[in-house]
């Protein structure tokens, strides 16, 4: 069995699969105050709640943006496990051809994305993660990954406004009834979920003129994505990031 690991600036999610099969997956806070010993006590949790001995794991593959938590859950397989991980970059084996400038600045999130996204979908396709950023991978119609866009996050730009504006107060964030909102809190959400949404609707539109196509897949991942796939009409993946970490695994795991 395979353990995925996919560390991001907000959240951690874990994921075990059993060959293409995702057991189980949990998502926690990404704690830099966590030891390696701390995280192998959620490592053993996790395979209670998927019924599996620990000793049943056979490898891992960490995805990572933070090289703290890195190295944590590195030194966690690696004592623990007696696993050596592999390691997330634009140096492995995959099924997308990185044809940018500079590959070796791409997030490891961004290259799992892209990855289980060309296995998954017909191609040209666009992959949209909502996460701590807002990020757009674009596959031209050979499936080859031509570059994207980063744009803040929803939850993000959000606290950031209310941390710098005495008067303003954490809202829920959800997709207002109307745009014109009569409170502080409706317009806050109208201005915050509403806004991000049209700013996507306008970077899709924007990416196929582009790519001069008029059909291309859109595929939508991340925190409160689901909710945004159902308001744009695409598609939603709730785990793409973990299916790219096991099809990056298959890859490389010789």
């Amino acid at each position: 069995m395979l353990l995925a690991i996919d560390i991001g600036n907000t959240n951690t999610v874990l994921g075990i699969f059993k060959d293409d099969e995702l057991l189980l997956s949990r998502r926690l806070v990404s704690s830099h105050s966590r030891t390696v010993d701390e995280y192998w006590v959620t490592v053993k949790l996790l395979c209670e709640d998927a019924e599996i001995n620990p000793a049943e794991l056979k490898a891992t593959i960490i995805g990572s943006v933070v090289p703290i938590l890195t190295r944590n859950f590195d030194g966690m397989a690696r004592k623990y496990l007696g696993l050596e991980p592999i390691i997330v970059s634009h140096k492995l084996k995959m099924n997308v051809t990185l044809k940018v400038k500079k590959p070796a600045t791409l997030g490891a999130d961004r290259i799992c994305n892209m990855v289980a996204a060309r296995a998954k979908y017909e191609v040209p396709l666009i992959v949209v993660d909502f996460g701590t950023a807002t990020t757009f991978e674009v596959l031209d119609q050979q499936g080859d990954y031509i570059g994207g866009a980063i744009s803040p996050g929803l939850e993000a730009g959000l606290n950031e406004l209310i941390k710098k504006a005495a008067r303003l107060h954490n809202v829920e964030l959800v997709f207002p009834s109307n745009i014109i909102g009569d409170t502080t809190r409706d317009q806050l959400q109208s201005g915050a979920f509403g806004g991000h949404v049209n700013m996507v609707k306008g970077m899709l539109e924007g990416i196929k003129n582009e790519m001069g196509y008029n059909q291309v897949n859109t595929i939508v991942t991340g925190g409160l994505s689901q909710e945004i796939a159902e308001i744009l009409g695409v598609k939603h993946d709730e785990n793409l990031t973990l299916q790219g970490l096991r099809i990056l695994y298959n890859y490389n795991k010789s």
